[in-house]
This record gives structure tokens, sequence and C-alpha cells, in this order.
């Protein structure tokens, strides 16, 4: 009689803890694709805080930057953009002189599968691929652990005389379109609110900064 029962139990709880297991799992990880503002800090708090003092950048403009790109996601999906894969493609053919400064030479005997993650972004910042040639480093590198890093180096080589000037409207227009903020017209970013939007989350993450160093 003890028996017939302990069989069944011990498969009723053995279930319940796989149960629990597989919820567990399953929670972390839409807590790690969940984005907003406060997965920023809790997914990218410590690595920025670090980097932005060896690099001497502005940790809110870097939270930002991070909300506008990625959400603050922990595991971010690939970024394929398909005009950038064109031209890489017209670059490689020699139809057109360069791309960015990225010659045919630079895309000698490269697939088109591999062509295409040139064409991808990466990462919380959403450095494209081909960014590997002005960084000299390997894709595997620009998609492994230290892809935080390389994005800063990024950022720094590229704009981060503006940010240590405060200029974030030329510095989030430089990150999303390649050139400053029009003079006069239209942004050129892909979302026509992008600078506005990053200079509302800087605003917002500088405030949180000052209420933790209290």
């Amino acid at each position: 009689m003890k028996k017939r029962f302990f069989i069944p139990l011990f498969s009723i709880l053995f279930l319940f803890a796989g149960f629990l297991l597989a919820y567990d799992f399953e929670y972390n990880a839409r807590l790690n694709n969940k984005g907003g503002t406060d997965m920023v800090l809790l997914n990218y708090e410590k690595p920025i805080d670090s980097l932005a003092k060896i690099f001497d950048l502005p940790k809110d403009y870097l939270f930002a930057l991070i909300m506008l790109e990625s959400s603050g996601r922990k595991n971010v999906p690939l970024r394929f953009e398909k005009e950038v894969y064109r031209k890489l493609l017209l670059t490689q053919k020699g139809e057109i002189a360069d791309f960015e400064k990225i010659t045919k030479h630079r895309l000698k005997n490269i697939s088109k599968k591999d062509l295409k993650k040139l064409a991808c972004s990466y990462g919380p910042f959403q450095i494209m691929g081909y960014k590997i040639f002005e960084l000299n480093i390997s894709l595997a590198e620009l998609k492994g652990n230290n892809n935080i890093y390389w994005a800063l180096v990024w950022i720094n080589n590229n704009y981060g005389s503006y940010l240590r000037n405060k200029d974030y409207k030329n510095a989030f227009h430089l990150h999303n379109a390649g050139k400053k903020y029009p003079a006069k017209g239209k942004p050129e970013t892909f979302d026509p609110d992008y600078v506005q939007k990053g200079i509302m989350y800087a605003e917002y993450f500088k405030k949180q900064i000052s209420y933790e160093q209290k």
C-alpha cells in the first residue's frame, strides 16, 4: 500500500521540479529579451561604468544610445541592412569605387554569405559588421564578448570629441546617420525623432546616475 502511494508521489514531485526549472529558464529568457530603461541599467551598468572611465565618455549618453539601438535587451537580435549589403556587393564587383572607404580589394574572396554578415549590426550599440575594417579586427571579435569594448573604440574614434564637449545632438546624428546634424532641413536619421529621443533618454539616465551617487 505504501509502496504504491510512494511511486506516483515521487513522480509528481519530479514533474513539478522539472516544471519549476523550465519556468525559471523561460522567465530568465524573457527577462533578458525584455527592453526598457530599467533593463539598460540592469544589463549594462557594470560594463559601461568601467569602460566609460577608460574612454572618458559620458555614461548618460551611452545608456541612452543603448536604449535607442537595442532597447536595453541582453540578447540583441541581428539587424540586416539590405541597402548596405547591396552597396558592399556593388563594391566587390567593382561597379562602384568604394563604400565608406572600403574598396574592392578589401572585399576580395569574401562569400555572399559572409558579405551579408558584414551588412548586419551587432550588440547593444548595433555596430555594423563592415566596421571591422576600420577597427582592424575580425567579425568574430566584434560579435564576441568584447563587443561593447569595440563599440566604444569605434564611438570614441568617430565622435568622442563631440561627447566630451556634451554635443549630444551631433553625436546621436553621427552614430545613426554617419554625419553631423544638418544645419538646415530635416535630420537624416532612419527615425526622424532619433536625436530628440536620444537627448530625452540621456537626461533621464543623467538623473538616475546622479541619484545613485547621492
